[in-house]
């Protein structure tokens, strides 16, 4: 046998192998096109964000960051004025505070884009993934005391009652199964 035959029986002997593996023959079976990522710009909220990149990474999604600002209401008006200014400044406040968020992620991840209603985030959450036709929600879920969530319920509860597509709740305190590397991504971002 010579140098060449070897060879060439080394490579035909590399191919088979690599079509005979279980594992490198099987397709991701999901395809995620849109992820949608609502926060609230605490740190719980951003962690959930973080989860929401790493998968956007993964599969190559469009991320789309939603924050929800509450609407002002009478006790924000601290004198008879013109309503416009105050739900104005209430608007600018919460879109600078998204966009400052999504610029720093887009020097990562440039498949993103921003958005920002105003109301009630369960029902934002929701009407959102139906018209950007979504095909993930990662939240946040807060760790409140048990007596607020008894008498007002959580945002992401309702959003599992209520979303057209499945949803990852990431909380506070549980096992992370995102990498380290982005682990120090969020670490930077949240200084």
């Amino acid at each position: 046998m010579t140098n060449k035959s070897i060879t060439t029986e080394s490579v035909q002997l590399s191919k088979s192998k690599q079509n005979t593996d279980p594992v490198a023959s099987i397709q991701h079976p999901i395809g995620l096109r849109r992820i949608l990522a609502p926060t609230d710009l605490s740190p719980d909220g951003k962690k959930a964000v973080e989860y929401a990149i790493a998968l956007a990474e993964h599969f190559n999604s469009e991320l789309t960051i939603l924050h929800v600002y509450p609407a002002p209401s009478f006790n924000d008006y601290p004198q008879p004025t013109d309503s416009d200014s105050v739900a104005d400044m209430f608007r600018k406040n919460a879109q600078n505070a998204l966009d400052s968020y999504r610029s720093q992620i887009e020097q990562e991840y440039p498949r993103i884009d921003g958005l920002l209603r105003c109301g009630k985030p369960e029902e934002q959450i929701v009407g959102a993934a139906k018209d950007l036709e979504v095909d993930l929600i990662v939240l946040s879920t807060h760790n409140y005391h048990w007596l607020s969530h008894l008498i007002h319920g959580s945002d992401a509860e309702g959003v599992l009652r209520h979303a057209p597509c499945p949803i990852l709740v990431v909380r506070k305190e549980e096992h992370d199964f995102i990498e380290e590397n982005t682990k120090q991504r969020m670490i930077a971002r949240s200084v």
